[in-house]
Parts: C-alpha cells; structure tokens; sequence
C-alpha cells in the first residue's frame, strides 16, 4: 500500500486518539498537529516521470490521510480537489480511516455513483460507547466498502448482530507510551461475531499492554505484529456487495 497523506493535523475526537502517534511525533518536533494544512504531497496520485508515466503505478491501492481525516472540517475547502484527483486516477484505489462517519454523507461527490467502487473506508470504534453511537452512522452512509477498525481496542465491543454491509473487522491493540491493555478475550470474542456475521477479521497487532490468560505482556512495537499473526485467527474478507 503506498501512503498519501495529502493533508497533515488533525484534532482529538474521542478515548483512542488519547495516545495518538500523530501527536506524539508532533509534538517531538515541535509542531502543532491542531493545524491542519496541505503537504507537498497533495498532487502526487498526477505527478508523472521523465518518460510520462504515472508516478504511482496502476493498480495501487493509497492509504489515503493516514497522518489526518479525510472527513475533517478543515479538508473541506481542499476535499473536491482530492475527488477530482481520485477521479482522473481511475485505475487506483483508494483507502482512508475516519473517527467521523457523521460527515461522511455530506462530504460525497455529485459523481460518487462512479467511483464508490474504488474508494474503501475504516471507520474507528476503539470502545463499546464509540461502537453504540457509530455504527449505526457508519451503515448509513452509501459506502461500497466498510471495515470497522477496533483499535485501540479498550473495551470489550457487542456488535449486538448488526454487522451487515460490513466487510472486515480489524482490531489490535495500543502501542506506544502508556498504553492501555488490551485483553485477548476480548479479541476472540469480536472474532466470533465475525464469524457468526460473516465478516472478515484481522487481528492486526497485539499492542504494548497485552492480557492473555491471565498473563500481563509487556510487548516492544517491534514484535506486536508478529505475536498477533502467530496467534492464526484472522478470518477471510467477504465482499458486501
């Protein structure tokens, strides 16, 4: 996947950006993340090479505002720009998270008909309170592709059977300085409503703070991802055409 974080800042929305890398790593460098502005890398899905080929090969899917959100009030006056782009390009797709699904509607091209198909979105749903209040939001909207994203994953999360139109699940836990734990129990357990649903799971990484039977692990960034594919349980996305 190749990253194109178009727009860089963001600001807190809810208990999972409490930790947020993004503001970490700001603030390290002294940088606001609150302001939210355009990178010199808006334009690079149209930037060609010396022979005039696309930059960005064909076929590539772009995890599209990792370091903001493509839904946030500020993108606004720079988000039908960015359509257009996503437009021109039709042979890539595009990738994008959002803690916002309430303005995910509102913030549609008049051409979406057309390129729905190639834009997937993750919405986060890091506790049971966040689940309640945007899951609902999030099967609203006219989506092709949704993934939920449980990570952090704080709480254990009852998706109470209303996984429908939904893809993917993918969960892990918190990295980083203070993270808060993250219990394997609760993992099976969303992977069970998966697999009841039908719903694709991806039990992404461990976190730093991890409880299995019982056992508290103290886990390095460098192995959290490694612990989590050793563990064998992530289950096949269908598609929710």
């Amino acid at each position: 996947m190749i990253f194109w974080n178009l727009i860089h800042g963001c600001h807190r929305k809810s208990e999972g950006c409490a930790h947020c890398f993004v503001f970490a790593r700001d603030e390290e460098n002294g940088i606001d993340t609150n302001v939210v502005r355009k990178t010199a890398s808006f334009y690079s899905p149209l930037e060609r090479n010396r022979k005039g080929d696309w930059k960005i090969p064909s076929g590539s899917m772009l995890m599209t505002c990792f370091s903001s959100d493509f839904f946030i009030e500020e993108m606004d006056v720079w988000r039908n720009e960015a359509w257009q782009m996503m437009q021109m390009r039709e042979d890539l797709t595009f990738y994008m998270i959002t803690k916002r699904p309430e303005r995910i509607r509102f913030c549609l091209p008049p051409y979406w008909e057309k390129i729905k198909a190639r834009i997937f979105v993750g919405c986060t749903m890091e506790n049971q309170q966040r689940a309640d209040e945007r899951l609902m939001l999030f099967n609203a909207t006219p989506l092709v592709h949704r993934e939920i994203i449980v990570e952090p994953m704080l709480t254990p999360i009852n998706f109470h059977g209303t996984l429908s139109g939904i893809e993917k699940i993918t969960v892990g836990g918190e990295t980083g300085r203070g993270a808060r734990p993250c219990r394997y129990e609760w993992i099976l357990d969303l992977r069970r409503q998966c697999q009841e649903a039908g719903v694709g799971f991806y039990f992404m990484q461990t976190g730093g703070n991890f409880y299995k039977e019982g056992k508290n692990y103290r886990l390095p960034r460098s192995i959290q991802l490694a612990q989590a594919a050793k563990a064998n349980i992530n289950l096949p996305s269908y598609s929710a055409d």
